[in-house]
């Protein structure tokens, strides 16, 4: 682990302007350097970098961020190695320290028992006749770290042998107690017997979990570690720490299975991620949607696939990304799909996909209104969904044409016309003035704070980064960079980066709006307060909010 000192130097050593300038040739305008942006084509420049600030920003695509992203995303880098290369340039010597923390012990242990079960599967010829009827090449079974799991209790009697915690052991879920025994002595068992082993890994690439498959056909056919205090199920995608240097420029693809994904990777499809044989989560979408907005859905092609293609779709909405879903011929899944035919084969059928209205409508008889209705009303609910009104209104055009209905009613029931609305749109305004402004300096961070701006802001994609600011105002080095660095979102990066190119008040002035803001919140909550005819609450936030508005008028008498 790279030293937060060595991380900090780097960041605040690098000149932004010399080293995107090394890429991009920059010409000086104004305060700023502007240039062809390097993401996106375009013929106007409109890619701009703050020397002061020590940030980019794209105002035509929304890339942003600091020198360490825009090392890792032009050098194809992950964190570490971004921070060693400028680091390398700068003539620092990158020191690590040694991982320490409450869950060492059992990422330590989960990394020993997969080499074991790597070991194990060498050792075994049933379990690698198996993978070598699956079609697995030796190299994706070395990248995936597959093993093998033995029947009989061995990885326990490994432990003894090795000195392994058996403690650590039942933590990270590989030993079970037998019910009835307690946790201790001969009541201990091992979790896998008789599997091949799929080791699951956390984004940086420790190994967190385990999931087994037998190799005959008995049940259940899969099985996956227990939860524990470094693996949850819900939160991780099977092949996501492979994939995720890819699927920032490509598409990602979602599968059903452990083999579905292994088997497009050994033909060279490197953007596949599948679910950890549970239900997809709104967690595994939000982790997807970090890397790419996009994504194409290619289950199975039976009834079972396309429902669960279906129930995806509400997931993948609501987590604001574009789903597309690949249909396979009835009866073909990913892994004897791309087997039998190819990857090009299976490539061309992933360019045809659909887009989830068209998915939606799939074998629907439609010549009858009421068929009409229920189908329109389905496809309003995902509407729904959608939370970018661009994106939801250009979703609602296609499907007004489709029922030949209109527009407005359409957008009306999926809620976009709600009371308020305009207000809403113009909250968001302020407070992204509010906290862009917060991020950019120690002493408006702490402003900011202090007046609580993190707790009265409406936009839950605003309040993480204010709580961020909030935790590190107090750190000497405090500014954008520094939130930028702590940032792991894309889009919630663009954000950040674009407020960089912001003017920024005097603390007064700062001061002045976040109260006048508070005082707006306030009210708004007096008013609730008064509808509901809480006297005793009215009469606290009538006196919270006279005392905020002496409080402006007394900082704007002195600043005149």
């Amino acid at each position: 682990m790279i030293k937060q000192e060595v991380i900090e130097q780097v960041r605040t050593q690098t000149d932004i302007v010399q080293l995107i300038g090394g890429y991009v040739p920059l010409k000086k305008a104004g305060r700023y350097y502007k240039g062809l942006c390097p993401f996106h084509s375009e013929r106007t420049p409109s890619f701009h970098v703050n020397p002061e600030r020590q940030t980019y920003h794209c105002f035509g695509c929304g890339v942003g961020g600091t020198a360490i992203n825009f090392v890792m995303v032009t050098e194809k880098l992950e964190f570490p190695e971004a921070v060693r290369f400028l680091a390398k340039r700068l003539g620092i010597t990158v020191e690590t320290e040694q991982a320490s923390g409450k869950n060492q012990a059992l990422y330590n242990i989960c990394e020993q028992v997969c080499q074991f079960f790597e070991q194990q599967l060498l050792k075994t010829p049933a379990a690698a006749a198996y993978v070598e009827r699956r079609g697995l090449s030796a190299e994706t079974v070395r990248r995936f770290r597959l093993g093998f799991a033995p029947a009989g209790n061995i990885l326990r009697g490994q432990a003894k042998r090795r000195g392994w915690s058996e403690e650590s052991l039942v933590q990270a879920g590989l030993l079970r107690a037998v019910e009835g025994r307690g946790t201790g002595g001969e009541g201990l068992v091992d979790w896998f017997h008789g599997r091949l082993v799929f080791p699951i890994f956390s984004l940086s690439g420790k190994v967190v979990g385990f999931g087994g498959r037998v190799l005959d056909d008995s049940e259940p056919k899969y099985l996956n570690s227990p939860e524990t205090a470094i693996f949850r199920k819900g939160e991780s995608l099977y092949g996501m720490f492979q994939a995720k240097g890819y699927i920032r420029e490509q598409i990602p693809i979602l599968v059903e299975g452990n083999f579905d994904m292994l088997s497009l990777v050994n033909a060279g499809i490197n953007n596949v991620v599948a679910p950890l044989g549970t239900a997809f989560t709104p967690s595994q979408a939000q982790l997807l949607r970090r890397y790419n907005a996009r994504i194409t859905v290619c289950f199975d092609g039976d009834a079972a696939g396309r429902k669960a293609g279906r129930r995806v779709l509400d997931i993948l909405l609501a987590a604001g990304m574009e789903p597309q879903i690949a249909l396979l011929p009835d009866g073909a899944d990913p892994d004897s799909f791309v087997r039998q035919f190819g990857k090009e084969k299976l490539l061309g059928l992933l360019g045809t996909s659909q887009d989830w209205v068209e998915f939606a409508l799939a074998g629907r008889d439609l010549s009858r209104v009421a068929e009409q209705r229920a189908a329109l009303g389905e496809l309003v609910g995902l509407l729904r969904l959608i939370g970018d009104e661009a994106t939801r209104e250009l979703y609602a055009n296609r499907i007004a044409d489709r029922f030949r209905v209109n527009k407005l009613v359409l957008l009306r029931s999926a809620g976009q016309e709600k009371p308020g609305a305009a207000r809403a749109v113009v909250n968001r305004g302020v407070e992204e003035k509010l906290l862009g402004s917060a991020i950019q300096t120690r002493e408006l961070a702490q402003i900011a704070r202090d007046l609580g701006l993190a707790d009265i802001l409406q936009d839950e994609k605003l309040r993480p980064i204010a709580r961020l600011a909030a935790d590190h105002c107090d750190d000497p080095g405090f500014n954008a960079g520094l939130v930028l660095g702590l940032v792991d979102d894309d889009d919630v990066r663009k954000l950040v980066a674009a407020w960089t190119f912001a003017d920024l008040p005097t603390p007064g002035e700062f001061r002045e709006r976040v109260r006048r803001f508070r005082a707006d919140w306030l009210h708004r909550r007096l008013k609730e307060a008064d509808a509901r005819g809480d006297d005793a609450a009215v009469e606290v936030l009538q006196k919270e909010r006279c005392k905020l508005l002496q409080e402006v008028t007394r900082e704007r008498s002195a600043r005149q």
